[in-house]
């Protein structure tokens, strides 16, 4: 796994556990489905640079103060 990946995947697991936001809430945001996000996390395929841009924005925004 590549380092902006896993960096990513650690934010993911962050966010996702302190119940800042579901998986299915991120992937609406993407226009994608939660399954392309599992496969992600799974490491079976990489989002692409835009996609990686509007993940940070979107947990940025999810940011628990």
């Amino acid at each position: 796994m590549d380092k902006e990946l896993q960096e990513w995947l650690d934010l993911h697991n962050f966010y996702l556990y302190s119940g800042s936001y579901e998986t299915k809430g991120l992937a609406d945001y993407l226009g994608i489905t939660p399954k392309t996000i599992e496969r992600w996390i799974k490491d079976k395929n990489r989002p692409k640079k835009e996609q990686s841009a509007k993940i940070r924005m979107y947990l940025e925004s999810k940011k628990i103060a």
